[in-house]
């Protein structure tokens, strides 16, 4: 395994290269020891431009050729009401050249297990994305604001959400530089994974009141389109003490399995670091009768570079599954223990398993 890459990123075409992980070499040692106090964004440090906007990036973007090219928005949230510690997903996607646009909303209550999703999709006249900013709109689905502040409301047939989202610290660029090459295809993605959450929560006619802290995510382009069947990921968003964030992508598919994270430091810098791939330390499967894939639900999670090692499970229920249109995929709510830059760290994250989970 090799060493953490603080600031060295090179590029492919128009993805970034994560260290060795994806593909190119690591930076010399020397050079990375030079470089390992400067506290600016690692993109900003290597010279080499972002390729994402969050001033911009959260409107509509032009689709590209591939069948699979999507736009995506979605939030997950820890929150608490009514004294219990909720989860909440809110996930939009649209895929042009599919004529397909869907609409998921989940809760989870880890206290009791409790857990309700809706997943519906939308006829093209009915669901609009502005080109021009953030503003989404469909029948059940008002999402509008900008990179500081958002309003999002949704509505189901058991029940509402309507919140606000404001957004503290800086902006996590996936890579560094918020494009990199991701099973086959190049990916562009950025995170607000610090947002103040307020609002109200309905559910089954009884109305609370939310508060607590989410991560957005903005995600756009092609995604497995080379029509590998044993295409799979695993995502996971982690909120460490002190004010890091880590992201997680566990890659697989019949040639190779990559797994790499992004750590976004509170002053705006990173770390690239590549992790031993899930599959190694999965185990305790749970198997949908629904949909017939069979999920992890613990993972041991090493990542050496940063001196962490970390058991991740799902809280609540195992059974956090959406079936819909957009294909079975688990979106769950999770909690984390463990070491981080050698010092004892714990927390709560969410975990998304999407692909082929068939046993």
């Amino acid at each position: 395994m090799k060493r953490i890459t603080r600031t060295k990123l090179g590029m492919v075409g128009a993805a970034v290269t994560v260290t060795a992980l994806l593909g190119v070499a690591v930076i010399p040692a020397a050079q990375a020891a030079d470089q390992e106090h400067d506290t600016r964004p690692a993109a900003t440090r290597a010279g080499i431009p972002a390729a994402v906007d969050p001033a911009t990036d959260l409107a509509a973007h032009t689709p590209g050729p591939e069948a699979g090219w999507n736009d995506s928005i979605y939030f997950t949230s820890e929150v608490k009401a009514g004294g219990h510690d909720l989860g909440l997903l809110v996930h939009t996607m649209s895929f042009p050249n599919l004529d397909k646009r869907t609409l998921a909303f989940s809760v989870t209550d880890k206290d009791t297990g409790w857990y309700k999703n809706y997943e519906t999709t939308f006829a093209k006249d009915a669901y609009t994305w502005s080109t021009s900013r953030l503003d989404i709109k469909t029948p059940g689905l008002t999402w509008t604001g900008d990179a500081r502040k958002m309003s999002v409301r949704t509505t189901t047939p058991w029940g509402s959400l309507n919140v606000q989202l404001k957004a503290r610290g800086p902006v996590m660029k996936y890579a560094g530089t918020g494009s990199f090459p991701l099973l086959g295809d190049t990916n562009y993605e950025f995170a607000l994974p610090s947002m103040q959450t307020t609002g109200t929560l309905t559910v089954q006619g009884r109305t609370q009141r939310v508060s607590g802290e989410s991560w957005l995510d903005r995600q756009w382009g092609p995604i497995g389109t080379d029509g590998d069947p044993a295409m799979r990921w695993t995502w996971m968003n982690l909120s460490l003490p002190g004010g890091d964030k880590l992201a997680l992508w566990d890659t697989v598919n019949s040639k190779t399995d990559n797994s790499w994270a992004t750590v976004l430091h509170p002053d705006g810098s990173y770390d690239l670091a590549p992790v031993t791939p899930l599959a190694d330390g999965a185990h305790r499967s749970w198997a949908s009768p629904t949909s017939g894939n069979t999920y992890p639900t613990r993972w041991t999670i090493d990542i050496p570079a940063l001196k962490s090692h970390l058991s991740v499970r799902l809280t609540g229920t195992d059974a956090q599954e959406l079936t819909g249109s957009m294909g079975a995929r688990i979106e769950a709510t999770a909690s984390f223990t463990g070491t981080y830059q050698g010092k004892k760290v714990t927390g709560n994250n969410y975990v998304e398993m999407a692909g082929n989970w068939k046993a």
